[in-house]
């Protein structure tokens, strides 16, 4: 049982056998049902014949005996025991009734017409009433007893025709035999093709399974091949993924390799000065001490905003950083009149986490703060369907095209007289590069620098 639970296939089949062998089941029970009414009314057909010939055939003399004046036809009322019968009987009485004539086939015997069934015929004259009896020979019998009453207006007949139904009976019994292995061969052969329906539906399910096998050994880099489009999405996303985790291990690759470049030659020059038994050495080690602790740092904080961007479900709203981050700077820059023009939507929200969307922003908006004369200008809008995009600008002084590659480079500062660490946009490309982002430098129609952000949207819950 557990087993057909955690098993897709498993449940689909089950499933559909189910209902398959329930509806066969139902059918069959409908098939037989119609078959033993169809049966039982040609019966109680030729049975009504019988009873009609016997009323029309039905004489009394002046004296009030009662006489045939023409038999039925059927030779089966002449041969004893042939399981059919037919039996009048004039009614004298309430409860009192006599047989005055019989057919042949039951010999010296007769049938025992319970008294219920005669009053009950006698309620409704020219109704039939079936009842069961047992025949001469103690065979079962299906019967119609009709009252009729003579044109005396005196008399009154209870006629009563019986057929054996045995026969009828084992008809019936063959006929739900055949129904029942023919459905049963149809339930199996539904069954085989539910599970090769089930199979086949279930393939590429299969071909994924494997197809991942061979990116775990090793002997692919993706799900490759033509899929459903139930599927296609699925594949899609996989091999996003993927792509993903190759870019994760080979980002980490180049801040290791970066590490250590960037360390090697504080350590040659402190294994090659600490060779010399150089007196000066300890202000020596104290700076290059300093310098590969400013690397491991940036590395470090390279590696963290590399690896909070890659949580998935994380979302920020543009609008309240970007707002927090003005109030924040306008503390800051309080003896500098700065005014600040925002246009970015409240439903703007970015795939990704606070802190580095603060981080982001608070660079960007510090370094316009700093050059701008008086103006800054704030907006953001849905660049496509996956991209967001913020754009902020300045009535600075702007910056020159051929520096605009050199200012991301980090550390590096074309201004000496404003304070900082010349690590702000730097710090800003890594992390939009680490989110897939892009940034860009463009001249700003308000005279100084525009700042082109573009990174993930996160679209709005449903």
């Amino acid at each position: 049982m557990m087993a057909i639970k955690n098993s897709l296939a498993g449940r689909l089949v089950a499933g559909a056998a189910l209902w398959t062998v329930a509806l066969l089941v139902a059918g069959a029970f409908v098939l037989t049902t119609q078959y033993r009414h169809s049966v039982h009314r040609v019966d109680d057909d030729h049975l009504n014949a019988v009873i009609e010939s016997l009323a029309a055939f039905s004489e009394m003399t002046p004296e009030g005996k009662y006489y045939l004046s023409r038999r039925p036809g059927d030779p089966r009322f002449e041969r004893v025991f042939s399981g059919q019968y037919w039996q009048v009987s004039l009614i004298a009485g309430p409860g009192k009734h006599g047989q005055v004539a019989r057919s042949e086939s039951l010999y010296d015997s007769e049938l025992h017409i319970p008294v219920s069934v005669i009053e009950k015929a006698a309620k409704d004259p020219g109704d039939n009433i079936r009842q069961g009896l047992t025949g001469p020979d103690n065979e079962p019998l299906r019967s119609l007893t009709r009252v009729v009453r003579m044109p005396d207006k005196v008399s009154v007949l209870a006629i009563t025709a019986a057929s054996d139904r045995r026969p009828g009976d084992l008809e019936i019994a063959r006929f739900r035999k055949v129904v029942a292995w023919t459905l049963g061969l149809f339930a199996t052969g539904l069954v085989i093709a539910i599970i090769i329906q089930v199979r086949v539906g279930l393939a590429p399910i299969y071909k994924i399974r494997r197809a991942l096998a061979r990116i775990r050994e090793g002997e692919a880099d993706e799900v490759k091949g033509t899929y459903p489009a139930e599927l296609a999405p699925l594949t899609e996303e996989l091999n996003t993924l993927l792509r993903h985790n190759r870019e994760v291990v080979e980002r980490a690759r180049t801040h290791v390799g970066n590490l250590a470049h960037a360390l090697k030659t504080p350590i040659s020059v402190l294994l090659n000065e600490s060779a010399r038994n150089r007196k000066d050495l300890a202000p020596l080690v104290q700076k290059q001490a300093a310098s590969m602790a400013r690397q491991v740092d940036h590395h470090l904080h390279r590696a963290s905003m590399a690896a909070r961007a890659q949580v998935i479900g994380t979302r920020t709203p543009v609008a309240e950083a970007v707002s927090q981050m003005q109030r924040t700077l306008e503390r800051l820059f309080k003896d500098k009149p700065i005014t600040f023009d925002v246009d970015v939507p409240a439903n703007l929200t970015f795939r990704g986490e606070r802190q580095d969307l603060d981080e982001l922003l608070g660079n960007v908006m510090e370094n316009a703060c700093k050059w701008t004369k008086d103006s800054i200008r704030i907006s953001a809008r849905e660049h496509d369907a996956t991209t967001l995009e913020v754009v902020i600008e300045d009535n600075g002084p702007g910056l020159p095209a051929q520096q605009r590659e050199d200012v991301l480079a980090r550390g590096k500062r074309l201004d000496q007289s404003t304070p900082g660490s010349g690590l702000g946009l730097s710090i800003v490309s890594d992390l939009v590069g680490a989110y897939g982002g892009t940034m860009a430098l463009e001249d700003s129609d308000l005279g100084g620098l525009k700042v082109i952000i573009r990174l993930p949207l996160a679209r709005p819950r449903n």
